[in-house]
């Protein structure tokens, strides 16, 4: 594994958990070490992201393509936590959807649902490669709402809790007809943002000035970039989400 960062970057992650403790412990029925909400009690914080060629990393020349913001950026800005990706390149909202109904099913994938089962927090960040079957936006936006379902449902009934399961706003691409078409895309999952299903993981605000030649994926300074946001978002408004789960 590459350590991108220094010592100090890793003991202010450790300070900023520790510091948080006293206000989501009031909140959770169980905390961890880091402070942050424990929702199914086993005494660690899981947070698995779910998606495409970002999640993976595709494009950060530093980490080979292998990491991107999720398992190596983050996991070494929070190194109390446990992170996980889930990505494959290319990656559809409909394929997901049947990838989760494999996995849950026992058929296939089943290491997905396994890490799905024990998560406390669940980002779901995908939708942009929908642009190719040219169909509306609203439909990938559909998807994205019965994938949420479908693990909120399962770990509801295999795991008997509710996690947090924040779906993503997508980093927008600099590319002809796909930039308007994933704005549009943002658009909704933006709408659809509630207190018991969250929509507000903000990638969107991420510069497209960071993204490499191909205008889609993000340069090793972008992915360090999501990894910023996805780190605030998991010290700062999981903590305040976890309060609303069951």
């Amino acid at each position: 594994m590459v350590n991108l960062f220094p010592r100090i970057t890793l003991l202010k992650g450790i300070l900023l958990l520790a510091s948080i403790t006293s206000l989501t412990s009031a909140h959770a029925d169980c905390s961890s070490d880091s402070g942050l909400p424990d929702l199914n009690c086993d005494g660690s914080v899981k947070v698995v992201a779910l998606g495409d060629s970002l999640v993976t990393g595709v494009g950060d020349k530093k980490l080979r393509g292998n990491g991107g913001y999720v398992v190596v950026r983050t996991q070494n800005r929070l190194p109390l936590l446990t992170l996980i990706g889930h990505g494959q390149a290319g990656l559809r909202t409909g394929q997901l959807l049947k990838r989760l109904q494999a996995s849950f099913a026992g058929t296939a994938y089943q290491e997905i649902a396994g890490d799905l089962l024990d998560a406390d927090l669940i980002s779901i960040d995908i939708g942009r490669n929908d642009r190719w079957l040219f169909g509306p936006p609203k439909k990938a936006f559909r998807n994205l709402e019965r994938i949420r379902a479908i693990i909120k449902q399962q770990v509801q009934n295999q795991a008997d809790f509710t996690p947090v399961i924040t779906l993503s706003v997508l980093l927008l691409p600099n590319r002809g007809s796909q930039a308007p078409w994933v704005k549009e895309l943002n658009s909704h999952i933006m709408r659809s943002h509630s207190t018991n299903d969250p929509a507000d993981l903000r990638f969107d605000k991420v510069s497209k000035r960071l993204l490499s030649s191909d205008n889609l994926h993000p340069t090793s300074k972008g992915y360090n970039a999501l990894s910023k946001v996805y780190s605030r978002y998991i010290i700062t408004t999981y903590p305040r989400h976890a309060q609303n789960t069951d």
